[in-house]
């Protein structure tokens, strides 16, 4: 046991050593991130409500590319103010769902959805952060289109991946109701 525990204590901090110089290094705009000199607007969500202009960055646009090069329409917008809802949509039909996190803390979104739904596209983007602030919050979305008529449901689960749910977790549930 003691051999287990000194053996992550090492994977531990290796980790940290290979996260801090990824941090220090100068970081490159990704093709899918949007040029600093564009105009950012998010929806209102309980977190971003009281928010300025300036300090708000876009999340998500009317349309947004796979990588396959086509543009995927996003429909409706779901953030966690719809947690416990229910939509409703045409079969074929997208909607996008947006959920506050912070993957620097080790918590991640895990999502799934029914068979009738379909995750196209999943992204996150950090929040505007001063320079070198590291732990910043950020907005995960997935666009999702509906693909089966019926009852369907996406269920997400904010947890680390590594640890054991135990039911104090936030949750976020949606019903899809698919003609």
């Amino acid at each position: 046991m003691k051999k287990i525990l000194k053996l992550m204590a090492m994977l531990l901090v290796i980790a940290a050593v290979v996260f801090a110089a990824g941090c220090a290094e100068n970081p490159e705009t990704a093709e899918n991130e949007t040029p600093e000199d564009s105009e950012h607007v998010t929806p209102a969500t309980p977190e971003t409500s009281n928010m300025t202009e300036e300090n708000v960055t876009e999340n998500i646009t009317e349309e947004n590319t796979t990588e396959a090069n086509e543009t995927v329409e996003t429909g409706q917008v779901v953030t966690e103010a719809d947690n416990g809802t229910s939509i409703s949509l045409n079969n074929g039909e997208n909607f996008t769902l947006q959920l506050r996190g912070n993957p620097t803390t080790g918590y991640s979104w895990q999502l799934n959805v029914s068979e009738g739904l379909s995750i196209l596209d999943e992204d996150y983007a950090q929040d505007e952060a001063p320079e070198e602030s590291t732990g910043v919050p950020g907005t995960y979305t997935w666009i999702i289109q509906a693909v089966a008529p019926g009852t369907q449901q996406v269920n997400g689960i904010y947890m680390q991946q590594w640890e054991n749910t135990t039911g104090t977790e936030d949750n976020f549930t949606l019903t899809v109701e698919v003609e």
